[in-house]
């Protein structure tokens, strides 16, 4: 009878204890989830658009929208593009040494501010020893033969010497004059000045010595000597270049080639610097079409005293062409500048679709002037275009490309 009764209870326990497991906490029945596809839209509704933005009340409250319609204008010639820093070739300079020997001493480091003629390095070169030593020795012969010629010249004179005899020694004379200009020649060849080769003499312990210096004022941008290392007149041991100007090269367009000119005036801005405007003008225009990318190599010429934009920098560069003005076209379809909002290698703006919903189209833009750009495609007439909170909006259209979903 006992082990009929604990059976039982044993039973109860079980049965209690699987409903249990079988209800929520709060004792209703648990929720069944519906299969995926059976999911409503976001937030309860409709599946989000493809290249709509949607904020809802209180994000658009926030974001102050302001729109504005785009208008027919006549836009000036301006075009927008990028570019790369380099130097201005005419202010570089590849400093080598005039003859073979070893790197006595170096005297400038990379990025060192050198000025015009200041030393470089030192090399001692076994050649130069041995053309100041036949300079000097020329010397001392030319100078032996003129005394000589004096002489002879003063018996001649007494009719103690014949003429024969003053003769050979006028020809002795001039030989070792025509020596004597020969081993200067060569010193100067070698990179003496006159007044180094006047200052030259016998017993000089550094006869072999010469200096490599600067032939303009700038900076060491590169370096390639080395304390002791032998080195020939084919290498190139410093590169010195002044960067007070450089050149921008941009590539235009062959639509866009008659809205450039030599002499169009140019600003350009550095993405590391974004508060420094530099200027300059268009100082070149290739004469190819590159045939694979239709464009046109151009150079810009740039003031750069601060040194501030550096060769190999990428820049934005915007070329205003002032004949435009005087070309007679006609107005254009035309967008505020804050409308068109980058995205990519391209440009987008917004169209207001209403209840808070925005389209996003892609632009295809030309000349930029006065604050407004020029629309080629992607915009009509009388589309209204978001020109303030544009930005905001680009932000979350990249949040709906990610997953984020809408704006709140």
């Amino acid at each position: 009878m006992i082990r009929y009764l604990n059976f039982h209870f044993v039973l109860a326990v079980l049965l209690v204890l699987l409903g249990l497991g079988c209800s929520t906490p709060d004792n209703t029945t648990l929720e069944v989830f519906p299969e995926p596809h059976e999911e409503a839209g976001h937030d309860g509704g409709e599946e989000r658009e493809e290249g709509v933005v949607e904020l809802s009340p209180e994000a658009l409250e926030r974001a102050q929208i302001r729109t504005a319609p785009t208008e027919l204008r006549r836009v000036e010639g301006q075009i927008e593009t990028t570019g790369s820093v380099d130097f201005d070739q005419n202010r570089v300079a590849h400093v080598s040494p005039r003859l073979a020997g070893r790197v006595d001493e170096v005297a400038a480091q990379l990025g060192t501010e050198v000025r015009a003629r200041q030393r470089l390095a030192r090399v001692d070169s076994i050649e130069l020893g041995q053309a100041k030593a036949a300079y000097l020795q020329a010397k001392a012969r030319a100078e032996l033969a003129q005394q000589s010629f004096e002489r002879e010249r003063g018996l001649y004179a007494d009719r103690i010497s014949s003429e024969q005899e003053m003769l050979n020694a006028q020809a002795g004379f001039r030989e070792a004059q025509a020596a004597l200009r020969a081993a200067e020649e060569t010193l100067h060849l070698y990179g003496l000045s006159q007044g180094q080769v006047d200052s030259l003499h016998y017993d000089d312990p550094r006869a072999s010595i010469y200096d490599l210096i600067a032939p303009f004022a700038g900076k060491v941008v590169e370096k390639h000597a080395t304390l002791g290392e032998l080195v020939t007149p084919d290498e190139t041991l410093f590169v010195i270049a002044d960067l007070s100007r450089v050149w921008i090269w941009i590539d235009v367009y062959e639509r866009s080639l008659s809205r450039v000119h030599l002499g169009d005036s140019v600003e350009v801005r550095a993405e590391a610097f974004p508060d420094d405007l530099s200027r300059g003008e268009v100082s070149y225009l290739s004469d190819q079409v590159d045939r694979d990318t239709r464009t046109i190599r151009a150079r810009i010429d740039v003031a750069n005293p601060e040194g501030r934009l550096r060769p190999g920098m990428f820049v934005s560069v915007r070329i205003t062409d002032p004949h435009a003005a005087d070309d007679g076209g006609t107005a254009s379809l035309a967008i505020p500048e804050g409308a068109a909002q980058r995205a990519g290698d391209g440009f987008v703006a917004f169209v207001p679709l209403g209840e808070g919903r925005f389209e996003q189209r892609e632009l295809n833009l030309g000349r930029r002037a006065g604050g407004w750009i020029e629309v080629l495609a992607g915009l009509s007439e009388g589309d209204a275009v978001v020109t303030e909170g544009a930005f905001l909006l680009k932000s979350e259209a990249a949040k709906g490309e990610l997953g984020g979903g809408h704006g709140h």
